[in-house]
């Protein structure tokens, strides 16, 4: 933990930044506010050395300006989903067992920072996968990004000993182990291959046969998003590529049966079952405009689902 000291105050720091240029000076009376008071510039300095080390792009102080965040993009605000999670466990112990209802406590967690780490400075690492089967195994891998999806943590890698890139759970690593630092330009289709993966909803494949010619790629992705899904999507992005068009039209929701006003949403995204099931259970408030192939293979292969799933078992 100590690569990341204060978790709260680099996320003060980055906020502060994304506004306008800010000096040592400023920085250290807007942590003094909120009571996250340092001492020194040099630790301003150092925190932004951690910043820039997670990803994050800060313009270097000059003489008329002070330091400024210019991107956050694909972060996907990681820092903030971190901080959640460590406000989460200082949360008491609750004496009313059944007054207090969760989900169950994340598994992983704890290794975010290493996990950053690896990530931002190129480092092999070993650890235990247990899968869901219960079957458990030692993989030796090159982590190339890291996302947060729903409450889960997802690592995307250069698989070494089958040659091939993976996705792993971080709630089911165990044992992690930093080993010696790599290349990554030695990694063939790497940056492609990260790229893509920040492309996905989620974590989940893009899916098999989707693609005629086999090549994977984004897709533009257009949906009208009615006017109480729209205030959602506005507090918390779906994804990082997001964009809500000033384009609106009447449409009857077929689920409330009543007209409401519908706006249009776009996205850059590989297809991939994460985004049918964000489509499919948004029931009405959530429709798919473009692009047709994805038309084309939701109705061919979800067509009469629900009736499936609620038809009696004989």
């Amino acid at each position: 933990m100590s690569k990341y000291p204060n978790i709260k105050r680099l996320i003060l720091i980055k906020d502060l930044l994304s506004i306008r240029p800010r000096s040592s000076t400023e920085i250290l009376k807007h942590l003094e506010q909120q009571e996250a008071k340092i001492e020194s510039t040099k630790t301003i300095a150092r925190d932004i050395k951690i910043l820039r080390e997670l990803g994050y792009d800060i313009e270097n102080p000059t003489k008329n300006r002070g330091y400024l965040l210019t991107n956050s993009d694909y972060k996907e605000d990681l820092l903030d989903r971190y901080n959640d999670y460590l406000n989460l466990s200082k949360l008491p112990k609750s004496k009313n067992e059944g007054g207090l209802i969760t989900s169950p406590v994340l598994k992983g967690v704890e290794l975010l920072p290493q996990l950053f780490k690896a990530v931002d400075e190129y480092y092999i690492i070993q650890f235990e996968n247990h899968a869901f089967t219960s079957d458990t195994s030692l993989r030796q891998v090159c982590p190339l990004a890291l996302k947060e999806y729903q409450g889960k943590w997802h690592l995307h890698t250069y698989d070494i000993s089958i040659d091939k890139f993976r996705t792993f759970g971080v709630d089911r690593m165990a044992k992690l182990k930093l080993l010696d630092p790599f290349n990554p330009e030695t990694i063939k289709n790497a940056d492609k291959e990260i790229e893509l993966f920040k492309r996905r909803l989620g974590s989940a494949k893009p899916m098999d046969g989707y693609f005629e010619d086999g090549i994977v790629k984004p897709q533009l992705i257009k949906v009208w998003v009615s006017s109480f899904y729209l205030n959602y999507l506005k507090t918390k992005k779906l994804h990082y590529s997001q964009e809500i068009t000033t384009e609106t039209k009447e449409i009857k929701n077929f689920a409330t049966g009543k007209i409401m006003t519908y706006t249009k949403v776009v996205y850059v995204l590989v297809p991939n079952y994460d985004l049918i099931k964000v489509i499919v259970s948004g029931l009405g408030d959530i429709l798919l405009d473009q692009p047709e192939m994805l038309k084309k293979y939701i109705k061919g292969k979800f067509e009469g689902l629900v009736q499936f799933c609620t038809d009696t078992i004989k």
